[in-house]
C-alpha cells in the first residue's frame, strides 16, 4: 500500500512539472509581446497583455540617494508608451528569466537591461504576476527594479 501511495504522489508531482513546462511558452510570449509593443510604440499591443485590474510599480532610488515605490496604472503607462518620441527607440532585454505556475497564477522573474536608441540606460529585475483568463495569460501585476 505504501508503495502504490508513494508512485501516486511521485506520478502528480511529474504531472505538475509537466503543466508547468507546457505553460511557459505562452507565459513568456506575453512577456515578449509587451516588449515587442513597447520597441514599436503600439499602444494596442502593450494594453492586450495587460489584465484590466492589472498594476505597475517601480522601485528605484531618486536624485537625493533615497528608495522610491511608484505605482502607475495601466493607462498612464499605454499612455507613456504611445508618446514616446518617433525618433526615439526602445528595448527591453531579458538577460535571463524564471517562470513558476501553478493552475491560473504565474510569475517571471526577468532579469533585463533597457536601452534607448541602442545606449544602455538602465538595468533591474521585472517581476511579472500572471493570471490565466479564457483569452490567455495576462499580467495582472508587474513590479520593477531599476538601477544604473
Amino acid at each position: 500500500m505504501k508503495k502504490i501511495v508513494l508512485t501516486s504522489l511521485l506520478g502528480l508531482g511529474v504531472f505538475s512539472v509537466q503543466a508547468q513546462q507546457a505553460e511557459e511558452p505562452a507565459i513568456r510570449a506575453v512577456v515578449d509581446r509587451l516588449f515587442e509593443g513597447m520597441a514599436k510604440k503600439d499602444t494596442n499591443l502593450v494594453r492586450s497583455v495587460f489584465h484590466p485590474s492589472a498594476r505597475l510599480q517601480a522601485t528605484f532610488v531618486n536624485g537625493q540617494g533615497q528608495p522610491v515605490l511608484k505605482s502607475q496604472n495601466i493607462d498612464v503607462f499605454v499612455k507613456a508608451i504611445g508618446s514616446i518620441p518617433s525618433d526615439t527607440n526602445v528595448e527591453e532585454r531579458i538577460t535571463s528569466c524564471e517562470i513558476r505556475v501553478d493552475d491560473r497564477l504565474a510569475t517571471a522573474w526577468a532579469f533585463y537591461e533597457f536601452y534607448a536608441n541602442k545606449e544602455f540606460s538602465h538595468k533591474g529585475v521585472d517581476a511579472f504576476q500572471f493570471y490565466k483568463t479564457d483569452q490567455g495569460w495576462k499580467i495582472i501585476q508587474l513590479s520593477d527594479t531599476r538601477r544604473k
